[in-house]
């Protein structure tokens, strides 16, 4: 597949990468072993949010390297700024992104090459089955709108003040240790459940 876009792509210049595919396997929270289809589970995430993102770039930044001029948008999350009990696979793979994004960074800022990394929360969008927009969740458009502006500001965004005061307040409030300790209470393995429960009523 990669092949035949690198094909298609030759002889177009680019100069801006915008790396946004991205997929959610399991909306609510999941314990990894409790995942349906497991694998496919795991592959479709691996492929999607990691893999495209690296393929795309290695296809992309050489005529960037060339032109000594360009810029990649990755998109991450919030959730890969730390370990996400119930959803490990999905915020491993942001992780990927923020870690891939800022060594590459490292490597081609010298070259006249920008690579930003993008870390929303709650942006309503299929992923997250529409969420009603308000102060903390963001629609698209705007999300998108507010991220553009940070451009050739940071290297590593929130994309939006709203999401970057939501950000600041979890690492305030809840350091990684409590975190992890909230996330593993049975009373929220209870909650989840109710929402998977609703979740499947709601598909049928």
């Amino acid at each position: 597949m990669y092949q035949a876009i690198e094909d298609n792509l030759k002889g177009m210049e680019i100069g801006i990468l915008v790396n946004n595919v991205g997929m959610l396997v399991f909306f609510n929270p999941t314990r990894f072993l409790d995942m349906p289809n497991i694998d496919k589970a795991i592959m479709d995430t691996i492929s999607c949010n990691m893999l495209s993102l690296v393929q795309m770039t290695r296809i992309v930044l050489p005529q960037m390297v060339e032109r000594k001029k360009g810029l990649v948008i990755n998109l991450s999350s919030e959730v890969g700024n730390r370990p996400f009990p119930m959803s490990i696979i999905y915020s491993s793979s942001k992780r990927f992104v923020d870690f891939f994004s800022r060594g590459l960074h490292a490597e081609y800022k010298s070259l006249g090459i920008t690579v930003q990394c993008v870390m929303p929360l709650f942006v309503s969008t299929d992923m997250i089955h529409n969420l009603r927009t308000n102060i903390f969740v963001k629609s698209a458009s705007d999300y998108a709108r507010d991220a553009l502006n940070t451009v050739g500001y940071t290297n590593r965004t929130s994309g939006c003040l709203s999401h970057a005061l939501q950000s600041f307040a979890l690492a305030l409030l809840m350091p990684d240790p409590v975190f992890e300790f909230v996330l593993s209470l049975k009373t929220l393995e209870d909650v989840f459940e109710k929402l998977r429960q609703k979740d499947e009523k709601m598909k049928k």
